[in-house]
């Protein structure tokens, strides 16, 4: 079995319900890719930071009952992050972030994971500033060359203090990654009025191997090698899209880990990235079907089939 080792933020999210009321949910780029993983079966670790408070401790109580993996995770004496959620009229969702003097600011030299880790994914604001992203950068150095990495950007570019280092930053990290998720939003907000195929191109240069564009409805695309794959979203009624994105990339690595494709790179054909890309796209319907970040399980993908 392969496992992953996934780093990035831990933090609660409050959405609103149906009501109105603000719910307490788990939440964080980190947390959610992890949650994806487990939830398809796949040996999960986080490696982040968890606070000691309230919050975090009922954190690290449901990321222990979804079964990932707490040992290598840093436990930080400084309050659990949150954010405040809201939704547009079709369900986009805004964040207000509470990030200053959290457990986000703690982290070791480098992030480390078990003896039987075969990828390391990095992921959002936690994998690329401060002390977490500096770890997450040594950690993605070390990766490439014992494993198979991925880098996913996850933009908030509100909270970049000088937005003009987030091409120098993510470019970085992308040199040490095997496969990068970007969101269309994200491209929008690393290279205002700038081609997207511009930045692509130069991230393939950097010697990403994958790289994927989440589009929304408008579905995804895959560049790799000599190929460019499109698959299309299926049609749903969307509830919220919160975690849409990480259940997509937790759900590509899960369907990779399980054909072996996973800790030592092998040049896929384009069918087998059709299977993976319809695989996570599915993943990421239904949690967008659902209200907040809530990946499907394994029997619940099977149910879709």
């Amino acid at each position: 079995m392969t496992r992953i080792s996934v780093t990035g933020e831990a933090l609660v999210d409050f959405v609103p319900d149906a009501q109105g009321h603000q719910k307490w949910t788990p939440g964080g780029s980190g947390l959610n890719t992890a949650l994806a993983l487990a939830r398809l079966g796949i040996e999960t670790s986080f490696t982040g930071a968890l606070s000691q408070d309230d919050n975090g401790q009922r954190l690290a109580k449901f990321m222990r009952a979804e079964k990932i993996h707490l040992d290598h995770a840093l436990t930080s004496a400084k309050p659990c992050p949150h954010v405040m959620v809201s939704k547009d009229t079709i369900g986009t969702p805004h964040y207000d972030l509470h990030l200053a003097g959290s457990a986000l600011e703690d982290a070791p030299a480098r992030w480390t994971w078990p003896n039987d880790t075969r990828h390391f994914h990095a992921t959002s604001f936690a994998a690329t500033l401060g002390p977490g992203g500096e770890a997450a950068y040594a950690s993605l150095r070390e990766a490439r060359d014992i494993m198979t990495a991925s880098f996913d950007p996850n933009i908030r570019a509100s909270i970049f203090p000088d937005r003009a280092s987030i091409p120098l930053l993510l470019a970085q990290r992308i040199r040490h990654a095997d496969i990068v998720k970007v969101s269309s939003e994200d491209l929008d907000a690393i290279a205002p009025g700038i081609l997207h195929d511009h930045v692509i191109s130069e991230w393939r240069a950097l010697g990403a191997r994958l790289i994927i564009i989440t589009r929304g409805a408008q579905g995804v695309l895959a560049l790799f090698g000599a190929s460019q794959i499109e698959v299309a979203a299926p049609k749903v009624t969307v509830c919220d899209t919160v975690g849409a994105g990480d259940t997509f990339m937790g759900a590509l690595l899960a369907v990779m880990a399980q054909d072996n494709n996973l800790g030592v790179w092998q040049n896929p054909d384009d069918a087998q990235m059709v299977r993976w890309l319809t695989f996570a796209t599915q993943a990421a319907s239904v949690c967008c079907m659902r209200p907040g970040a809530d990946p499907p399980t394994r029997d619940q993908m099977i149910a879709q089939r």
